[in-house]
């Protein structure tokens, strides 16, 4: 079973301050009727929820003030079963074809979902080129990877470390079938199954378990952090004094972190720092990307 769902460590964090203020402050003085009624309708939407078509509840979400829940792919419709589902998968080692290895395993959540290494290895030994990415408020970004910044959905990502060989990660490639029907015959994923995708009669598929896990994912969200308490909750004692003078450093003409690190495409001049991000529910679906890769490696 996996284990509760708890807090996060939360590593996103929002700039008080942004670039272009007073050009920024202007355009949303001007809009402020539209973007009020955004923000109604996004509040709204987290109180009360909507169904989907199968007449489930979508996913409540629970985010501070004045933060948008991250964009969702509208023919994959998030919802607290699916998330549930998810969750179990995520945790479970009979997704790697040794069994050896769950998604759990090379993103811990007591280690902001990463897994503490340099390099990550994958379920039959083989160490990886790069280290595995934290997955706390990657619902919000543009680009899921270093290695291909093309796949800019989880639906688009899950199945690389599922069925990839170079390198293996989780190493289902050949074992789907044996897999999926030992899952079908576990009384408790049948029932996740049946409540998750309540309409179909064979729920246990591949593009049902990658759906399931990107629902989960998409609800790790974390704005707990000291630096997200002093931004949204107006605590002045959440951060230490050295670290004040590293958010000077940071969002500095000198070392312009910010000018990669900062998500732009957000309503409401929010000031989000989604280390590239701007897949808001509030920004539109033909936005263009804002991540900025500095690492080129291959």
């Amino acid at each position: 079973m996996p284990p509760a769902w708890g807090k996060t460590s939360g590593r996103v964090n929002v700039h008080p301050c942004r670039r272009k203020q007073d050009l920024t402050q202007l355009n949303m003085y001007a809009n402020l009727p539209r973007m009020w009624g955004r923000l109604l309708a996004l509040l709204l939407l987290g109180l009360l929820g909507t169904q989907t078509a199968a007449g489930q509840q979508t996913y409540p979400w629970k985010l501070p003030k004045g933060v948008p829940a991250p964009r969702v792919p509208s023919d994959s419709p998030l919802t607290p079963e699916r998330v549930e589902l998810g969750r179990h998968l995520f945790y479970d080692t009979r997704l790697s074809g040794n069994g050896t290895q769950a998604c759990a395993t090379c993103h811990r959540q007591e280690l902001a979902f990463t897994d503490g290494r340099a390099l990550a290895v994958g379920s039959t030994g083989e160490t990886h080129p790069r280290s595995a990415m934290s997955l706390i408020n990657a619902a919000y970004r543009d680009a899921l990877t270093w290695a291909n910044p093309l796949l800019k959905t989880f639906e688009e990502q899950i199945p690389v470390p599922m069925l990839g060989t170079a390198p293996v990660e989780l190493g289902l490639a050949g074992q789907e079938d044996r897999v999926y029907a030992e899952l079908a015959r576990d009384v408790v994923y049948r029932e996740l199954f049946r409540s998750a995708f309540p309409d179909e009669d064979s729920p246990v598929n591949r593009p049902n378990i990658v759906v399931a896990l990107a629902s989960f994912l998409r609800s790790i969200v974390s704005f707990r952090s000291p630096f997200d308490r002093y931004r949204f909750g107006g605590d002045a004692s959440a951060m230490p004094a050295a670290a004040h003078r590293g958010m000077n450093l940071f969002f500095s003409t000198r070392t312009r972190c910010a000018g990669c690190h900062m998500g732009h495409n957000v309503s409401m001049d929010l000031g989000l720092n989604l280390d590239g991000g701007s897949k808001t529910a509030l920004s539109p679906p033909d936005a263009p990307a804002e991540f900025m890769f500095h690492n080129k490696k291959g």
